[in-house]
């Protein structure tokens, strides 16, 4: 029994270090050292391809898989953030008050205009009638509201601003060339209908709300040739404007479908490709509407965008890098010649009115603007007329340009195209001149009066500013994906190097009999 229960303990002890021996073996015991060999370093050549794929391809493969993404179809990434812009947009208005009506008679003596506000509203933009075509464009109209934000605000809506009054000045403008007599009866309708050089209302009343005016209401009901179609005996820089699903017109642009370069670009306006606003170029309708801009922009390309109330283009150029939330974005600025009639740029001749080519052009600075604003002697620049020629800003007293605030700007994240910051800076300045045969204008002087300053102002949200982010470093995963492979090839390959140097790779071994009888 001794003996039986020996052999039973040494049976045992050979049978566990047979196990053992197998276990350690059974992965490498039908291969020879050079398959051996072929399997560690194979799979680290294979891990280095891939890693290395990662590592110059990664980044640009999963950009373009992004780009995919981006053009504007409905249901898509892009579609509820252009049909509803998520990022807060404020529009500071300012007026300027005329100070000193009573002297404007006064030989030496300037207009002078004091700027008040901003008067800031919260503006909210949907679009209605969005309607998709088969030709990779969609077409859609801009709605606007705007709600008063009293504690952002430098000013109250109760406030009285006195400003010129420009269905006079309209008239006006239009009766300067008639006939003398003509003119002397103009002038008498003009006194006894309400035409005043002057009016004083609030700051509400000029912007949004409106107010009876006189002089309109006499025009409206003459309804002839000489006073035009219209259609309202009230007044207001923006009447009717807010909340408005049509004032702005239909916007067709390219949906980015077929190529992506084209996305957000202005294909129409109204159905036609040309405003009828300024002859040639400057009257093409092309840019972005600011709602969609471009991806994968080049560092000195230029921004274009068309905007309604302008009655044209702005071009904005780069000047210089700089970062907004995390994120680091192109600034894009008008420039001097941005409001030029071919002083600055010859190419911007077109910008000059018909009636006044070739040699009574406005300097630059500003663009005569009566052409889309029913003959008004209207003109738009810069706040302040920065960057214009002397001329403008010398013929009234009381403001002067900011450089810090009335620069035009968009700074902008060029790879996927994404604005970061927007200050929208415009002027709209009305020319008021003298004549001997209409009592209100006798004896003033010539002047560019000031009559309000839109500042459309949006900053990137930290929320949004988080998927931008996010976005733009999903291509590093593949970068980062590819190192870690190439490491693991690395490592793959120093082991079988060190095992090939210390000789410890495995033998071949028998079948489990032959471990077994060797123990």
């Amino acid at each position: 029994m001794q003996a039986q229960l020996i052999g039973d303990i040494t049976s045992c002890k050979m049978c566990s270090i047979a196990a053992r021996e197998h276990l350690k073996y059974m992965c490498c015991r039908c291969c020879s050292k050079t398959q051996q060999k072929i399997w560690v370093f194979g799979t680290a050549t294979v891990f280095l391809v891939l890693g290395l794929v990662g590592i110059i391809c990664g980044p640009s493969l999963i950009m373009d898989m992004i780009y995919k993404m981006l053009p504007l179809k409905e249901g898509g990434r892009t579609y509820d953030k252009w049909a509803n812009t998520p990022v807060p947009i404020y529009m500071a208005m300012y007026l300027y008050n005329w100070t000193n009506t009573e002297d404007v008679r006064v030989k030496g003596v300037k207009p002078n205009f004091e700027r008040v506000g901003p008067y800031v509203f919260r503006e909210e933009r949907i679009k209605q009638n969005i309607t998709w075509y088969p030709n990779n464009t969609v077409s859609f109209m801009p709605q606007r509201f705007w709600y008063f934000e009293p504690d952002m605000s430098g000013g109250t809506l109760e406030d009285k601003i006195t400003c010129p009054h420009l269905p006079t000045i309209a008239a006006s403008n239009i009766a300067r060339d008639f006939p003398k007599v003509i003119k002397v009866f103009f002038n008498i309708a003009l006194n006894s209908n309400g035409g005043a050089l002057y009016q004083t209302h609030t700051a509400d009343e000029w912007l949004f709300k409106g107010f009876y005016d006189e002089f309109l209401d006499y025009a409206m009901k003459l309804n002839n040739s000489m006073t035009g179609d219209i259609k309202d005996n009230h007044f207001a820089w923006f009447l009717h404007r807010n909340g408005s699903a049509d004032f702005e017109g239909i916007f067709t642009i390219n949906t980015g479908a077929e190529d992506l370069r084209e996305m957000g670009e202005l294909k129409l306006w109204n159905g036609v490709n040309h405003t009828g606003y300024f002859k040639d170029e400057c009257g093409r309708v092309n840019g972005s509407t600011s709602d969609l801009f471009v991806p994968n922009r080049k560092p000195d390309e230029w921004i274009t965008i068309f905007m309604k109330d302008t009655c044209r283009i702005i071009n904005l150029v780069p000047s210089g890098r700089t970062t907004i939330e995390g994120i680091e974005g192109i600034r894009y600025e008008t420039k001097p010649d941005t409001y030029d009639s071919g002083t600055l740029n010859p190419d911007m001749k077109c910008y000059c009115p018909r009636e006044l080519m070739p040699n009574n052009c406005p300097k630059h600075g500003a663009t005569d603007i009566r052409s889309c604003a029913d003959g008004a002697p209207m003109f738009m620049s810069h706040p302040g007329f920065l960057y214009a020629d002397p001329s403008y800003a010398n013929t009234t007293t009381g403001t002067k340009a900011d450089p810090e605030k009335d620069v035009f700007f968009i700074t902008m994240e060029p790879k996927l195209g994404v604005p970061l910051d927007v200050n929208v800076a415009i002027q709209i300045s009305l020319y008021i001149q003298p004549d001997r045969d209409i009592s209100l204008l006798r004896g003033i002087p010539s002047f560019y009066a000031p009559l309000f300053t839109i500042n459309s102002i949006a900053k990137i949200t930290p929320d949004i500013a988080k998927e931008v982010k996010l976005a733009l470093n999903i291509p590093n995963i593949g970068l980062y994906t590819g190192i870690g492979i190439t490491c693991l090839a690395v490592l793959i390959a120093s082991v079988g190097i060190f095992v090939t140097v210390t000789k410890r790779w495995y033998e071949p071994i028998g079948d489990e009999n032959t471990i077994i009888n060797n123990h």
